[in-house]
């Protein structure tokens, strides 16, 4: 927490996420930080910003009828915190002996890796066609990216305007209300290092756009972190987080995160369906995972347990199931016949995981030896997959709006008769077919 003084009097502003119930608090629509600050001012309470520019503002300790009375032009929301809200059942297939890798192998050499699926992606071909993803931004909104990593630094977007490392000044140089964002946010620790400490995000990252075997090979990918090293997030955090990609040009945001809101969608989840209406008008397709069933690990149905973000009913949303490399929906999937749109390859049991980029093992400078691969399987590595053809298609013609984009997706899919009435399109996502379709 960082402590402010205004007026004489102290004011703390928090900066970082809420890490207990007790510092969740209330989001407040049409308030200034100055508004903030004099108010917190006066009832001697915290508050952080969400959101300098839409002026949104999370109030910590208020009482809903004091800040009512004090913001009659404000429309409040409860924050919630989901633990955790990574897809659960996400795993590492640790038991299968091609899935970890250090150092610069081949592609022949990764038979777990997405590459393995490249036939059923039709991808191959596809990156013959040049379209690789060049122009085109993901953004990861995760656990946060290992940026240093050799198969992803060349392609982390950097914010040029702004400063970052030894070359740090303090300032807002791009006035965007984030100090120092370089290469993207940390939305959970409140700062300029969106490293990853869990290693979903990176493993995510890797598989849309790394330089070596990634979907989008050329594609940039802005590091945006908004869950704990434990998968912990709160909705406000991943509202902060998908309105930072919007600002900052995402074409695509990979939402590799979930969770099952019950009866509460009115209120809490508010925040989180603004943030993805409002990435229509930056252009921006959201790429959400349908989520790997419950605590039983088999899929459930999405159309009657659903799961947000994934569920939210927005034109500019794509849900995703995982299959098989025989193109079967994996056990552990989620799915619907209307709300789960596509599949994609995620990795399976029998035949293993997606092997992508993975945090390192190394103390002080790391050496391409350090450098791992792991594989992991689940409806969270479907969904980059599929960011990543997004961003392969909109690379092939820069001007493709979001509904575009996804409509090239959704109607050239390669069908299924095992996923009629489970997946929207009954398909498996095919990137030569929908490039073959761009006029």
């Amino acid at each position: 927490s960082l402590s402010i003084v205004s007026c004489g009097k102290k004011v703390t502003e928090s900066t970082k996420a809420p890490q207990t119930q007790e510092q969740v608090g209330v989001i407040a629509s049409c308030t200034t930080k100055a508004q903030a600050q004099s108010l917190a001012s006066e009832l001697g309470i915290q508050f952080r910003v969400i959101n300098e520019n839409r002026k949104l503002i999370e109030f910590i300790g208020a009482k809903l009828s004091e800040l009512k009375k004090q913001l009659p032009n404000a429309k409040f929301k409860a924050n919630k915190i989901y633990e955790p809200i990574l897809i659960s059942g996400d795993f590492q297939a640790s038991s299968i002996s091609d899935t970890e890798y250090y150092g610069a192998h081949t592609r022949q050499e990764r038979p777990s890796s997405v590459t393995r699926y490249f036939p059923h992606l039709q991808q191959i071909n596809a990156l013959n066609l040049s379209a690789q993803g060049e122009g085109v931004t993901i953004a990861i909104v995760d656990t946060g990216v290992y940026y240093n990593h050799p198969h992803l630094s060349p392609n982390i977007k950097k914010n040029q305007d702004d400063k970052h490392g030894q070359l740090a000044n303090s300032i807002d140089d791009d006035q965007n209300g984030y100090i120092n964002d370089y290469v993207g946010w940390d939305f959970y620790n409140g700062d300029a290092y969106p490293i990853d400490d869990n290693g979903h995000g990176t493993h995510v990252a890797g598989l849309a756009a790394s330089t070596y075997m990634g979907v989008a090979p050329r594609a940039k990918i802005l590091p945006v972190k908004v869950l704990s090293a434990d998968g912990q997030g709160d909705l406000g955090t991943i509202a902060a987080g998908i309105l930072y990609a919007i600002d900052q040009g995402a074409d695509i945001i990979n939402l590799s995160l979930g969770g099952n809101a019950g009866d509460e969608i009115t209120a809490e989840l508010q925040e989180i369906i603004n943030s993805v209406a409002l990435a229509k008008s930056n252009n921006s397709l959201i790429i959400a995972a349908a989520g790997n069933g419950g605590m039983d690990g088999i899929g459930d149905c999405n159309d009657n347990l659903p799961i947000y973000p994934a569920n939210i009913q927005q034109d500019n949303i794509l849900s995703i199931a995982s299959v098989d490399s025989y193109n079967q929906l994996t056990s552990y999937s989620n799915f619907g016949g209307t709300t789960v749109h596509i599949a994609a390859p995620g990795g399976d049991q029998s035949n293993g995981g997606l092997n992508s980029t993975g945090l390192p093992y190394c103390y002080g400078p790391c050496s391409d030896d350090d450098i791992p691969y792991r594989a992991s399987m689940g409806t969270s590595m479907a969904t980059p997959v599929v960011a990543g053809v997004a961003a392969v298609i909109k690379s092939a013609k820069l001007s493709l709006t979001y509904k575009e984009i996804k409509d090239l997706i959704l109607n050239n899919g390669t069908k299924k008769e095992n996923l009629v009435g489970m997946v929207k399109s009954s398909s498996v996502v095919n990137t030569l077919e929908a490039l073959n379709s761009i006029d």
